[in-house]
């Protein structure tokens, strides 16, 4: 019976041994290829900034839109989910109107404050 357990307890060392040396190889590797491609993928200068802001910069108005549409379809489903609760009798009616005015509220105060976040 001692046999076996020492045959488990060796078997485990060497399985542990194996990983911790295929571990610091594959961190080794990793280290050296971002050492060497680091300096290859680095832009001298800002012309790389400069396109990304005004890329960036495209996206704002669309992005403004798009929060616009979504607060319009959360009022419509909350106008909706408010009828019904009515209609059924549901006590919680004020609770989901409130859900249904802050949702609204806060997608129209990001579309607001998303130019003036990023100084557009």
């Amino acid at each position: 019976m001692q046999k076996n357990w020492n045959a488990v307890i060796s078997t485990a060392k060497n399985l542990g041994n194996l990983i911790s040396c295929k571990t610091k190889r594959l961190a080794a590797m990793a280290l050296m290829f971002i050492c060497s491609t680091g300096y290859a993928l680095a832009d001298p200068g800002s012309s790389a900034i400069t396109q990304a802001v005004g890329t960036f910069k495209g996206y704002i108005d669309p992005v403004r839109n798009l929060l616009y549409v979504l607060a319009a379809i959360v009022s419509l489903v909350g106008a909706f989910n408010c009828y019904y609760k009515l209609q059924n009798g549901d006590q919680d009616v004020k609770k989901t109107i409130m859900m249904t005015i802050g949702g609204c509220a806060a997608l129209l105060a990001m579309a607001a404050a998303l130019p003036k976040f990023f100084g557009y």
